[in-house]
C-alpha cells in the first residue's frame, strides 16, 4: 500500500519552483520574457526565481506557445503570447489555450496606431467567441513628445489615443514610458501618468505601468541614452506607477533583445540567457514589490498631488495637509509624489521621492493617535516626526 501511495504521489502534477500564479496578486510582467527558441525548464526556472509572474513574447506557432504554457505552469508563472495562427485560425488557437493554466492572455500588438487598434479589435472579437476568460493585450506609445504622437498614432491627441484602446476588448490600459535617461527624468512622464489615470477612472479599466530594465543607446537621442538600472531608478519607476494606481508592473525587458537599430545590453539575462549584473537588482526590486503590492492591488487611489519647488508638467500641487496630520513638510531636490489611497476601509498616504539620486526629508506631526507608519512588509510602526526617504523610495503612512 505504501509503495502504491508513493507511485500515485509521483504521478500527481507538481509545482517545481516559485509561487503559483494567483489572480488575487499583482502581475509582475516581463515584456520580452523567455523567447520561444529557449522554451526550457531551466530558463523558466531562472525567470521565476527573478520574481516575475508573466512572460510576454511572440511565438513561431501555437504548438510552441502551448509547450511554453506547460513549462511555465510548473514554475508558478504564466505566458502571454502571440502566434501567426491567432489571425489565421483564431478558433483553433483559442480552443487550445483557453484551458491552459499556464496561459495568461493574448498579446495583440505593441505600439499601434489608431487604425491598427481597430484591426486588432476585430481579431479580439474572433478570439473571444471561443475564449472570453483571458486577457487581451495592446500596449500604447508613450507621450514623449506631444508634437510627435499625433502623426504617429493617427489620433487627435493623446487622450483620443487612449480612448481608442479603451473602446476595445482589452481589459486594461497598457503604455510604455521610460523616464530615466542620462540627461535626467523626462519632463512629460507625470503628464502621461495623469492622462492614463484619468482614462482609467473614466472607464473603470485598470492601467499597467512600465519599468526599464535593459540599458541601451538610441540613434536619434544623440549623446543621451538609457543607463544601466540601479535599485534607486527601478524603485522610482515602480513606486511612481503604484502611487498613480497601476495594477501591474511591466519590465522592458527580461531577455536582452537582438536589434539592428538599438544597442541593447545587460538586461537581467543576456542574449544567451545567462544572468547579468542586472538580474540581482531586478530580483531585489521584485522581492520588495511582491511584499508591498497587496496594499496597492485593488486599492482606490483618491488623490495624486506633487510637492516641491517646481511642479512637474501636467501635475497639481498638494495644497492642504492630509487628514489626521497637523504638519507635513518635505525637503528635497526633486520633490515628492503624494498619493492618497483607500483599501479595506483604511486610508493611506504614499510619499515617493522623485529623485533617483538624492534623499528626501519628510517632517510630520500627527493630529491624533490614528496615523502610523506602514513598513514594506505591511507592518504597523509608531509614527516618527521625521524620515529620510532614500532615492526613488517610498514612505507609507496609515492615516486612519
Amino acid at each position: 500500500m505504501l509503495v502504491l501511495l508513493v507511485i500515485l504521489l509521483c504521478l500527481l502534477p507538481c509545482q517545481v519552483s516559485g509561487a503559483t500564479t494567483n489572480k488575487d496578486e499583482m502581475p509582475i510582467i516581463a515584456f520580452g520574457g523567455v523567447p520561444y527558441w529557449r522554451t526550457t525548464e531551466e530558463h523558466f526556472r531562472t525567470f521565476s526565481d527573478c520574481g516575475f509572474t508573466v512572460s510576454i513574447h511572440p511565438y513561431n506557432n501555437v504548438e510552441t506557445l502551448v509547450k511554453a504554457c506547460h513549462i511555465a505552469n510548473k514554475y508558478g508563472v504564466q505566458v502571454m503570447g502571440q502566434c501567426p495562427e491567432m489571425t489565421k485560425e483564431p478558433m483553433r488557437v483559442a480552443s487550445l489555450l483557453k484551458h491552459e493554466p499556464g496561459f495568461f492572455g493574448y498579446m495583440m500588438q505593441d505600439e499601434p496606431s489608431v487604425p491598427e487598434i481597430r484591426e486588432r479589435q476585430r481579431e479580439i472579437e474572433r478570439l473571444r467567441q471561443t475564449d472570453s476568460t483571458h486577457a487581451f493585450y495592446i500596449n500604447l506609445f508613450p507621450l514623449y513628445n506631444p508634437d510627435w504622437i499625433t502623426p504617429s498614432t493617427k489620433a487627435k491627441d493623446y487622450p483620443d489615443y487612449l480612448q481608442a484602446l479603451t473602446s476595445t476588448g482589452c481589459q486594461q490600459i497598457s503604455f510604455d514610458f521610460y523616464p530615466i535617461t542620462t540627461a535626467g527624468v523626462r519632463p512629460t512622464w507625470f503628464q502621461n501618468l495623469e492622462m492614463v489615470r484619468q482614462e482609467s477612472i473614466r472607464t473603470g479599466k485598470p492601467f499597467w505601468g512600465f519599468v526599464l530594465s535593459v540599458p541601451h543607446e538610441v540613434p536619434f537621442m544623440a549623446d543621451t541614452y538609457y543607463p544601466t538600472p540601479t535599485l534607486a531608478s527601478l524603485r522610482l519607476q515602480v513606486y511612481a506607477n503604484l502611487a498613480y494606481g497601476a495594477q501591474a508592473i511591466q519590465y522592458f525587458t527580461y531577455w536582452t533583445p537582438n536589434s539592428n537599430n538599438y544597442h541593447y545590453h545587460d538586461a537581467p539575462v543576456d542574449k544567451e540567457g545567462r544572468k547579468t549584473k542586472t538580474y540581482a537588482v531586478v530580483q531585489q526590486m521584485n522581492r520588495e514589490l511582491k511584499a508591498i503590492a497587496p496594499l496597492f492591488y485593488g486599492a482606490k487611489v483618491t488623490s495624486v498631488r506633487h510637492m516641491g519647488k517646481r511642479l512637474s508638467q501636467g501635475t497639481t500641487r498638494l495644497s492642504s495637509v492630509p487628514q489626521n496630520l497637523q504638519k507635513f513638510k518635505i525637503t528635497g531636490k526633486m520633490g515628492a509624489i503624494v498619493s492618497e489611497l483607500e483599501k479595506d476601509g483604511h486610508s493611506y498616504l504614499a510619499i515617493v521621492n522623485k529623485s533617483h539620486k538624492d534623499q528626501l526629508k519628510v517632517n510630520i506631526k500627527a493630529l491624533n493617535r490614528l496615523p502610523c507608519r506602514i513598513t514594506k512588509q505591511l507592518e504597523e510602526e509608531p509614527l516618527r516626526s521625521s524620515y529620510a526617504i532614500a532615492p526613488g523610495d517610498i514612505l507609507i503612512i496609515k492615516l486612519r
